[in-house]
């Protein structure tokens, strides 16, 4: 039990930026770690229900709702995951040989090309939950969070990771399809909660197709410019993830 609330806190401190109420690191459960990822969606969307019911009851205008919103999303991961999508797009926007890419993607400073599709995202997000906003219910924002990083998650824990990640070795653990197993069984009980809360459920399962559909493709595309899987490619699919999901809620 203790494994499991160490490997939690682990996924609590490394990808929301609220302080963490345990701090411990054991480098041997960097797998758990992952494995928790639909839960940290899970924290994350509860927040974000509790952030769209104070905007309702305080009455501001839905476009300044819509705002806080996106704003929410990117500032409780502290960031990480635009960070990923933006060092992705510049290396696979390079269209460099693949060992420039690669180089391209552990460089800390910031190009053109990163700089013009965050800029992109921003307003396909905003342009996207200022539709939604008329029209989207609690339970969407609880199962958004969780399906993105489930798809994401599971891209990590699966597919053989470029030879500079931090997941090489853990990569080779044994007995990885439990943690697999984990991922998709969370993000089970998560969409069943939605129903419970109302969600009308193909409604849920369309949004949730369109995220690991397009995530899926994302991480496709991602890893096959760069040779590998990565905790980079593992935000892109995130970001690209949800603005699909929050293009399908404001279709639908």
């Amino acid at each position: 039990m203790k494994k499991f609330i160490i490997g939690f806190f682990m996924a609590w401190g490394n990808f929301i930026t609220l302080p963490c109420p345990y701090k411990r690191w054991d480098s041997q459960l960097k797998n758990m770690m992952l494995a928790f990822l639909p839960s940290i969606g899970l924290v994350i969307g509860l927040l974000w229900m509790g952030l769209f019911w104070i905007m309702l009851r305080i009455e501001l205008s839905p476009l300044l709702i819509s705002f806080l919103m996106m704003f929410y999303i990117f500032a409780i991961c502290g960031f990480m995951h635009m960070d990923g999508f933006m060092d992705c797009n510049d290396a696979i926007m390079s269209r460099r040989p693949l060992e420039d890419r690669q180089r391209i993607l552990k460089d800390s400073t910031v190009g053109a090309f990163a700089v013009v599709t965050v800029a992109f995202l921003l307003l396909a997000w905003f342009a996207a939950m200022s539709t939604a906003i008329y029209r989207i219910s609690y339970a969407d924002l609880l199962t958004l969070p969780v399906v993105s990083r489930a798809i994401s998650g599971l891209a990590v824990l699966v597919y053989q990771p470029i030879g500079h990640s931090q997941y090489v070795e853990d990569y080779k653990a044994p007995g990885r399809w439990k943690y697999r197993l984990s991922v998709l069984l969370q993000t089970g009980l998560v969409m069943g909660l939605s129903v419970l809360l109302g969600a009308g459920w193909i409604k849920m399962l369309i949004c949730s197709a369109v995220i690991a559909v397009v995530g899926f493709i994302a991480c496709l595309y991602a890893r096959k410019q760069l040779g590998g899987m990565s905790g980079d490619i593992a935000g892109y699919t995130i970001c690209i993830g949800e603005l699909a999901g929050i293009f399908a809620l404001a279709v639908l």
